[in-house]
């Protein structure tokens, strides 16, 4: 017997044995039973065909995050060469795949590997304990480190206008002490943004179920933070500010073009920076729309989209997002010259000397 049978057999039982209930009642309550077990079983075999479609999309997914940790494991280790370092926009690009690398392997236990040993859950009652154990720890990690990843980027970006709008000041506003300090910043930042990630769910002490944390609900601190996370710094309204800031970048500097003595070898360096940024900028957004895409039409459709395709909504987006260091590994080899001959150097086995004289950030 089934959580749901025992559930509606037990509460059947109660009805029987009470004397104050007349038979047309007792029909009644037979009836409204039968119609919740039949609801019970209903939902139950949606549930069992949801999680079966959520295996088969982690099963997709796990090549693509196998590749993803792979090209982002090259850049952790071209952004963290002791040359790399020595300038702001290194220092940042090098935490920057960091936090993507640890993005893509929480996302990989918390949407991929936690939905595999599912293939043959076929009691509704069990719920396999790895999967509940990343439902509540590991997938609010993921969390935090896909705003790292986007404090990173706008960090980047407001250094590169600083550099090309301010450059008498740059040395003095962009400065390496001032660049961790921001880093640490962001990082408790992006932990209190993912605060309610941790409160949202809970074990189920009765079935072992992860289930809605209620206590928390209604807390008006956590309703603010959701609020500005959905409506600020998880909308487009984030990707606009940085799409404006790169492309008055890339603006100033292709005006300045036609005077190539005004057109210095920083000067061209900032440019590529820019493009590289803002290219790696439009794949994040790419990747990351259609779970913003589903989640739209959801709501705003009368009888909104299908209903699989709303439950799996963030295995949909997860699926894209496994494609963003494709995106972002070609896109540092057509751009970073220094990129390109530290991964030469990989594959032939050949370690590139690079002199401190000649620090170039990307």
């Amino acid at each position: 017997m089934s959580f749901y049978d025992t559930l509606i057999h037990d509460n059947f039982e109660d009805e029987l044995w009470n004397p104050n209930i007349t038979a047309l009642q007792l029909r009644h309550r037979q009836v409204d039973i039968a119609e919740l077990s039949s609801e019970a079983e209903t939902e139950a075999e949606e549930m069992i065909q949801c999680l079966n479609s959520q295996k088969l999309l982690a099963i997709a997914s796990f090549p693509l995050f196998i590749v993803g940790l792979a090209l982002t494991g090259i850049s952790v280790f071209v952004y963290t060469r002791p040359y790399q370092l020595k300038t702001t926009v290194g220092y940042l690009l090098a935490f920057l795949s960091i936090f993507e690398f640890l993005f893509l392997l929480f996302s990989m236990q918390a949407f991929s590997l936690s939905y595999i040993p599912t293939l043959n859950c076929e009691r509704i009652d069990k719920y396999p304990k790895f999967k509940a154990y990343s439902e509540l720890y590991i997938y609010p990690l993921t969390h935090v480190t896909k705003y790292m990843c986007v404090c990173i980027s706008i960090m980047i970006s407001i250094q590169q206008w600083v550099s090309v709008f301010l450059p008498a000041k740059v040395k003095i506003i962009c400065t390496m002490k001032r660049t961790k300090r921001l880093l640490i910043f962001s990082f408790i930042f992006s932990v209190f943004l993912s605060i309610p990630r941790f409160l949202e769910r809970k074990m189920n002490p009765h079935n072992n179920w992860p289930s809605e944390n209620n206590t928390y609900k209604d807390n008006p601190i956590l309703q603010a933070i959701n609020f500005f996370d959905d409506n600020i710094f998880n909308a487009f309204i984030i990707f606009f500010v940085l799409l404006m800031i790169n492309l008055s970048i890339i603006a100033l500097l292709k005006w300045a073009e036609y005077g190539r003595m005004k057109m210095t070898t920083q000067t061209v360096k900032d440019r590529k920076t820019s493009i590289m940024l803002l290219a790696v900028l439009l794949a994040y957004v790419l990747t990351h729309s259609p779970s913003m895409i589903i989640e739209y039409f959801d709501k705003t459709l009368v009888n909104g989209l299908h209903k699989d395709i709303s439950i799996l909504r963030k295995e949909i987006s997860n699926f894209f997002m496994c494609c963003h260091p494709l995106f972002s590994f070609a896109d540092y080899l057509i751009f970073s010259e220094k990129y390109r001959n530290t991964v030469k150097s990989m594959f032939t086995g050949n370690s590139r000397r690079n002199s401190s004289n000649n620090p170039v950030p990307v």
